[in-house]
């Protein structure tokens, strides 16, 4: 059979850009270990981080909710390379075939220079795993984990009949696609000149890259970022944390298992996860997959044994998991939207609350560049007088409902091809698959808060059913105003007209202020699921 060769998927980015890795095999009753690792606590000249360590309790307490048989969680100082290296050597020893071993992985992502062992690496260096005692000079270099020893592990486990998922939420080099101006913390080391007399003397040496597995392994493989990107550390829930993290801790608790049948298939995890990720990082973190049409086939599933001690009932985890999603995003909905001004000024903005403090703002206007940009997702709106602060803080606040909406249910929506800003004149194809209800609702909002009603716009449309059926829009960038664009699938269990007859009468920014209430006082009550897709638009040069 044809071997495919982990460290060849580049693209993706096995450990050099965050990734899930599940490697599967028979077995849907088996035992689930986890070993759990989160490191901020770094000494210079490797900057700490706030979330990683949240991330592994997150994720800690998921697996033993779930009925993990044994769980082993290394933070900060505890996790160092001697540690990892036995922890993950436990439980493979312990795992019989058909288990599932769940190693994760929360800090920084570097990269050193390649040993001449590594002449699959063309641009001369390995990617790795900073832990908590890494340094760039004597003993302290070897407390990292390189690319090649991860793909030896996997390959260890594969050969045992050890089901694998691998959670990085790291990432080593490269730049978001849109610039960020303030408040974000990395997850990517600085590139550090690393004493390479030390390497050779106190480092361990890469093993050479190992053989791939069989293609016959079925291999499910999710990169948080592709490799030329950074993963940015969020706030979630009020704490920061990674976002991949977070949404495979609420995959573990069920929350991806869309038809709620006890299994979470390939195609719900990579959905979730995607679409999780990419609505709570404003659209900079956008995850990729392999293969590219994900396949119905068991990826995680509850313990044959639901009486180990702290489990919790899948069908219960499942619904507490989505609950406290709703809960959360409910409340971060009713919260004001905080509105900073980085050149003066502190007038007041219906549904806004002015702060002084930058890095803790959801929006910060520039009157003097006349921009408004957002945490993580930099400039979203441009040409932008403080009369138009009203419309923009009203859009905002409307996506944090529909957010919130769509922890009833996601529908798959985004944009075709690689995430990046498009230009006036270009073309931008926006794709909607799987969806279970049969009546749509598309609309845009453009960065200026406006509403822009797309469908649907006669009767025909209106009855359409659209369950099952792919939907695609292409579209042309043309008119400003430029920035952050946000279309909008509500699907529905019947038509929505009084929600139509309201979006269509939406047309200028002063109309669009009554979006938030708009659209609570027409969803709420019936059965939705909401799908977001995030254009970035640019008058280009």
């Amino acid at each position: 059979m044809t071997a495919v060769d982990l460290r060849g998927w580049r693209g993706l980015g096995l450990f050099v850009g965050a990734a899930l890795m599940t490697s599967l095999s028979s077995g849907a009753q088996a035992a689930k270990y986890g070993l759990v690792v989160g490191i901020n606590d770094y000494s210079a000249p490797v900057p700490k981080l706030m979330g990683a360590v949240n991330d592994a309790n997150d994720i800690a307490a998921a697996l033993t909710r779930s009925g993990a048989r044994k769980v082993i969680k290394l933070v900060d100082a505890e996790a160092t390379r001697a540690n990892v290296l036995a922890g993950w050597q436990d439980l493979l020893n312990a795992a019989q075939k058909g288990d599932t071993i769940i190693f994760s992985y929360a800090g920084h992502g570097a990269q050193e220079p390649a040993g001449p062992q590594d002449s699959d690496e063309t641009d001369g260096l390995n990617e790795n795993f900073l832990l908590a005692g890494y340094g760039i000079k004597g003993p302290a270099v070897a407390e990292r984990i390189v690319d090649n020893e991860v793909a030896a592990m996997m390959q260890d486990a594969n050969a045992k009949g050890v089901r694998v998922v691998f959670v990085a939420d790291a990432c080593h080099s490269g730049t978001m696609f849109r610039s960020v101006s303030f408040g974000v913390r990395y997850r990517a080391a600085p590139k550090m000149m690393i004493d390479t007399t030390s390497l050779a003397e106190f480092a361990p040496p890469a093993p050479k890259t190992p053989e791939g597995i069989g293609a016959e392994d079925p291999i499910t493989f999710l990169a948080a970022v592709p490799e030329d990107r950074l993963a940015p550390e969020l706030e979630i829930d009020g704490v920061p944390r990674g976002g991949l993290s977070w949404a495979f801790a609420r995959s573990l608790e069920g929350a991806a298992d869309a038809n709620r049948d006890g299994r979470v298939t390939e195609q719900e995890l990579t959905t979730f996860v995607r679409t999780a990720v990419q609505q709570r990082s404003d659209s900079q973190q956008i995850t990729q997959s392999y293969p590219a049409r994900s396949r119905a086939i068991e990826v995680l599933a509850a313990n044959a044994d639901q009486s180990e001690s702290g489990a919790v009932p899948a069908d219960q985890l499942a619904k507490e998991a989505v609950e406290a999603i709703a809960v959360a995003e409910k409340a971060a909905a009713a919260a004001p939207i905080k509105l900073a001004y980085r050149q003066g000024g502190s007038d007041p903005v219906e549904g806004a609350e002015i702060v002084t403090d930058l890095d803790s703002a959801d929006l910060v206007y520039d009157s003097q560049a006349r921009t408004v940009e957002k945490r993580v997702a930099g400039i979203v709106a441009e040409d932008v007088d403080a009369d138009g602060l009203p419309g923009i803080v009203a859009k905002w606040r409307a996506i944090a409902y529909l957010k919130a909406s769509a922890a009833q249910g996601v529908v798959p929506f985004e944009v075709l091809g690689d995430p990046r800003t498009y230009e006036r004149g270009e073309r931008v194809t926006v794709e909607l698959n799987g969806a279970e209800k049969p009546y749509m609702t598309l609309f845009n909002l453009p960065p200026n808060g406006r509403v822009e009603f797309l469908y649907p716009t006669a009767t025909g449309e209106r009855d359409e059913d659209w369950r099952g059926k792919p939907f695609s829009l292409p579209l042309v960038v043309r008119d400003p105003p430029f920035g952050s664009e946000h279309l909008i699938a509500v699907m529905s269990d019947e038509p929505l007209d009084a929600l139509h007859t309201d979006l269509a009468s939406l047309k200028s920014p002063d109309a669009a202020v009554a979006l938030p209430e708009i659209l609570s006082r027409a969803l709420e009550g019936h059965a939705i699921a909401i799908g977001i897709a995030d254009v970035f638009t640019s008058a280009g040069n």
